[in-house]
């Protein structure tokens, strides 16, 4: 049987791209090369598409191997993809890699891939619209004020009109401030009195210098905060994986960028210490969440379960990290499912979307 060439795509320009990295070695490390071709590829951060040699792979970050590309790797044209891959697997985070971006380049060039297409993941990096999304099929989402980039010099002289806005929006201080379009709680600020507020929108609108953007400000919200998984299952069917209880650090005001990736920061517990109807109730909510912004073959969706067994969505994401101890892999393990089951998993669920599975019969 000809094995499937699977295209790992990790990288890209986005302020994402080391997350990405990690994702895309994990995957590399754990397909299954009795039935796959694994073609590890890596975009720069000029956009140049790589064939990656495995030598570069496990070094410790981009930085150690990207000046080398050049002259060590394999230039390959976006247009020769298809003749070189027959499936995406897209380990890509943030801008270009989860907004749409790629997702439409892929369908224009034919090219299977992983994860929710167009539409639906470009609604899953705008956080503006996804919210006005799910408000329509009565998930709750906590307050917020919308702040524009061209307002907020003006804001800067006179932040009379935003107190305003926050005032009669019910959001009172610790409350948060976010960019429009990041992951990864990259530019996230919590803020604590109005002398915080300029500042923290400056640093959620340039967190990405080459793009400034929008600003969320949302209410802060007390209770447990999750993280699940829901996957497609064999059947065609939502599946909610055990939801984990995120502790962050008591030094730390929010779970921020460094205790989501870095090993040993902040706790977790799989699966979380809540009541049973406490978790299914969670993980009906996230099931809901994904069928209302009609998320494909998987989902990340983070909240909070509230004193008063509420749950808050606050950021529903359209693809999972894939570091070895990423949430995915943890969740999944509950249910006896290793790195590379989860893997092939979620490679047969999408061929099968593609009407492309062969019936392999992994172990």
């Amino acid at each position: 049987m000809q094995k499937l060439k699977i295209g790992v795509l990790m990288g890209g320009k986005s302020i994402e791209r080391e997350v990405s990295f990690n994702s895309g070695r994990t995957v590399c490390d754990h397909l299954d090369t009795e039935h796959y071709e694994v073609i590890p590829l890596f975009q720069s951060k000029k956009g140049t598409l790589f064939i990656m040699p495995w030598r570069f792979l496990h070094r410790g970050k981009i930085s150690d191997f990207e000046q080398r590309l050049e002259s060590e790797a394999e230039i390959i044209a976006w247009d020769s993809l298809k003749k070189t891959v027959d499936f995406i697997f897209n380990a890509m985070n943030g801008r270009y890699g989860e907004d749409g971006s790629l997702q439409g380049l892929l369908e224009i060039l034919g090219i299977p891939y992983l994860g929710s297409k167009l539409f639906t993941s470009a609604l899953g990096m705008d956080k503006f619209l996804q919210k006005d999304f799910l408000k329509l099929q009565n998930i709750k989402t906590p307050q917020d004020v919308r702040v524009y980039k061209e307002d907020i010099s003006r804001f800067e002289r006179d932040l009379s009109a935003l107190i305003a806005q926050l005032k009669n929006n019910n959001i009172t201080f610790p409350c948060l401030a976010k960019p429009r379009k990041e992951g990864s709680s990259l530019g996230v600020s919590v803020i604590n009195n109005q002398t915080e507020l300029i500042t923290a929108l400056k640093k959620a609108s340039e967190i990405d210098i080459n793009n400034t953007q929008d600003v969320l400000i949302e209410e802060k919200i007390d209770g447990m905060e999750f993280t699940c998984i829901v996957l497609i299952d064999k059947h065609g069917s939502p599946l909610a994986l055990p939801p984990t209880e995120i502790v962050k650090e008591e030094t730390s005001e929010l779970f921020d960028y460094a205790q989501k990736y870095m090993p040993g920061r902040s706790t977790k517990f799989t699966p979380a210490r809540a009541t049973q109807s406490q978790i299914d109730l969670i993980q009906k909510t996230c099931i809901d969440v994904m069928n209302s912004l009609d998320i494909k073959t998987m989902a990340r969706i983070d909240g909070f379960l509230t004193p008063h067994n509420e749950i808050i969505i606050i950021d529903p994401n359209t693809l999972s990290g894939m570091a070895p101890s990423s949430f995915i892999f943890c969740q999944a393990a509950q249910l006896n499912m290793n790195h590379s089951m989860i893997i092939n998993h979620l490679i047969e669920t999408e061929l099968k979307n593609y009407h492309r599975f062969d019936g392999i019969p992994h172990q």
